[in-house]
């Protein structure tokens, strides 16, 4: 049933994600891959629209709306079907899609091995998402607890509408709602694909191997594969922020009006799928504007010209007077602001109908914690970025030692490390690969010629989006914060890597390198440890046990994990567990004034849990087993996903060794000729020039 019914979202995921935003624009004078993320992009924003027009304006048809929409893509898709099969023959887009496929199948073994969420000191998001989804889903009422004690708009709701349209056709399990976020957070991926040339030196030519790096850095990423596996929201966010980019960078080398809109409409959605995407905005807004208006009286045929032909509108003409530059680019700029502000005007203005100012705006744990203690921003801040730059462990090795301690030591070496590869900013792109990208970029910023408006428009993008996304984050975590708001940079970080793995050979054995450390350690150790339940003959997770004359409830044992994962572990089972113990703790018999009042707490506290189930999940525990069932659960101890990974890392590993980029030539001495080249033709040998 399982199967069938992760399957069946697959599917609609695929159509559904895809068709209605390619129907509309697949006449667009745009380049191929352009069209394929483009059309991811925009076909979410069009089903998020649908979605929550019918939560909105129609609930009593809302369960069989969704089957209408999904027959509607379908539809679409039959009616494209010849520019489909166009799109697909084109050799760049298979190997995109293909790097895709291969991710989510990665991803899925990855999945299959994880049955309590855990590191460090992750807890609830992913269970919050989900309740989320059933918030949509369901209909609960308006004013229903999200947990751990939010209300609804804290988070902006796009991925979790979009989430609740797939469960109500595929079922509400829990599997299959990780099944549905794994494949929307793995879209990055194909972002990137489109970002590579404009991330390669000088927008040198990229072979036909040059996505096969990608993926494989994707792939054996720890950064990536928590992402994709923890049901969360930032990484859909991070595809809408890198997909804006391309397309804004794309609409500076072509004077493309289309792509600027289409640029700015993107970062609108990612910005109501997560507020991480909220510096990205700012920055690019501030460039836009700027380049827009800076010549307004300039001589137009001075100003940088768009390519001959351009249909975006927005190409100077020969023999324009100065002043019609500022009408077009105010009459952009409208278009911009009105498409971006009533998409999001779906949103906050229902919140605000609902919740009121103070609700939909105060309820934002960003705004909450900035809003503290303002007279110390600039020590914040800077707490902030050393914290991001430089890990924990090396400013503070004991604290760092205390805050992993735990019973398990394979618990206390992935806390360790977990921190690492995903709260900071270098080395969350790899042990290796972090300073590798950093060593590249500051190379690419010693260059002083070439690059033009891209040059300076990434000079202007990453140091501003860091300090900015430092900057709003509100408590100090001493970890480091850049898994916040610098998952759409890092993630970049990745794709610029790849795209120097295709051209450098040094830089290709480190990644290689790298990979082994990053791999073991990040990706398969994670995931092992996530496997750990409770099993006959070994506790991981302690339950119920009477101390001192009291109860207790998750005493350590010699094989826990963190507090932080048994805290997880009771998410998972918090209706069916306090049921258990609700009824353990009647059976307890003691004597004395401590007794009691730790009976009557323990059974308060438990009472209120199951209580929850109603209040907050409006009975989807009890109607599930008093359990959250994980894809992993299916699996059980998992060793057969481990063994199907570590061939496949195995093989990818070699698959990459086999097309290392040919060694530097030394200057004067010919380059031999590349593997699977053709021949030169015999005539053409000694040809003069």
């Amino acid at each position: 049933m399982l199967a069938a019914q992760s399957f069946f979202a697959l599917v609609l995921l695929a159509v559904c994600s895809f068709a209605p935003g390619f129907f509309l624009i697949r006449r667009f004078p745009w380049n191929p891959l352009e069209k394929l993320c483009a059309s991811v992009g925009l076909s979410l924003i069009l089903l998020y629209l649908t979605c929550w027009a019918i939560y909105v304006l129609a609930p009593g048809i809302q369960p069989g709306a969704y089957f209408a929409v999904s027959a509607i893509c379908a539809a679409l898709a039959v009616v494209a079907r010849r520019d489909l099969g166009a799109l697909f023959g084109i050799a760049r887009v298979r190997r995109a899609l293909m790097g895709f496929g291969f991710l989510v199948a990665w991803t899925f073994l990855v999945l299959a091995m994880i049955r309590v969420y855990s590191g460090s000191g992750w807890t609830a998001d992913w269970l919050e998402h989900f309740q989320r989804c059933l918030f949509f889903l369901r209909r609960f009422p308006v004013h229903t607890g999200i947990y751990p004690g939010y209300q609804l708009p804290a988070r902006p709701p796009l991925m979790n509408v979009l989430g609740a349209f797939f469960l109500g056709q595929a079922g509400d399990r829990f599997a299959v709602f990780q099944v549905v976020f794994l494949f929307l957070n793995l879209l990055p991926f194909l972002a990137c694909c489109l970002l590579m040339p404009a991330l390669a030196a000088q927008r040198q030519r990229l072979g036909k191997w040059a996505l096969l790096p990608l993926a494989g850095i994707f792939a054996m990423s720890p950064l990536v594969m928590e992402s994709a596996t923890y049901t969360w929201t930032k990484a859909l966010a991070g595809f809408f922020a890198i997909l804006a980019i391309s397309l804004y960078l794309a609409a500076l080398r072509k004077g493309d009006s289309r792509r600027r809109i289409a640029a700015f409409l993107a970062l609108s959605a990612g910005f109501l799928t997560h507020y991480s995407a909220g510096p990205y905005v700012v920055i690019l807004t501030l460039h836009y504007l700027f380049t827009a208006f800076r010549k307004r009286g300039a001589n137009p045929a001075a100003a940088a010209p768009a390519r001959a032909g351009s249909r975006g509108g927005a190409a100077y003409r020969p023999g324009a007077t100065g002043t019609g530059i500022p009408g077009r680019a105010l009459r952009e700029a409208g278009v911009i602001a009105g498409l971006c502000g009533l998409l999001l005007f779906t949103w906050f203005g229902w919140s605000l109908a609902e919740y009121g100012a103070r609700g939909t705006l105060a309820s934002n744990t960003s705004i909450t914690d900035l809003t503290k203690d303002r007279e110390n921003d600039p020590e914040r801040i800077s707490g902030h970025l050393i914290d991001t730059l430089v890990p924990y462990i090396l400013r503070d090795f004991d604290g760092a030692r205390k805050s992993s301690a735990q019973p398990s030591l394979a618990g206390f070496i992935r806390d360790s490390t977990f921190v690492v590869y995903q709260a900071n900013l270098i080395f969350g792109m790899g042990v290796v690969g972090g300073p590798v990208v950093v060593w590249l970029w500051l190379g690419r910023l010693r260059r002083k010629s070439g690059g033009g408006a891209q040059r300076a428009f990434w000079l202007l993008l990453v140091p501003c989006v860091v300090m900015l996304g430092v900057a709003v984050v509100g408590e100090r975590d001493e970890n480091g914060s850049a898994h916040l708001t610098l998952l759409p940079m890092m993630i970049m970080g990745l794709a610029f890597l790849a795209a120097n793995f295709c051209r450098r050979r040094w830089v290709a054995y480190l990644v290689l390198a790298g990979a082994l450390v990053d791999f073991p350690v990040g990706v398969m150790l994670q995931a092992r440890v996530e496997n750990l339940e409770n099993r006959p003959g070994h506790t991981v997770f302690t339950g119920l046990s009477f101390e001192n004359g009291g109860f207790a409830v998750g005493t350590p044992g010699p094989e826990s994990l963190s507090r932080a994962a048994w805290f997880n572990w009771i998410e998972k089972h918090q209706y069916a567990m306090a049921q258990e113990w609700l009824g353990e703790v009647d059976r307890y018999h003691g004597e004395g004034p401590r007794f009691a009042q730790s009976r009557a707490s323990l059974r308060a506290g438990l009472q209120k849990m199951i209580g929850e189930d109603q209040t907050m999940w409006q009975g989807w525990y009890s109607r599930h087993g008093g359990s959250v069932e994980f894809l992993g659960d299916t699996f059980g101890e998992g060793w057969a996903p481990c063994i199907a990974l570590s061939a496949l890392w195995l093989a990818l590993l070699g698959t990459l060794w086999r097309h290392l980029p040919p060694a530097a030539v030394p200057v004067g001495v010919p380059a031999a000729p590349a593997a699977g080249a053709r021949k030169t033709r015999r005539k053409n040998v000694g040809r003069k020039r």
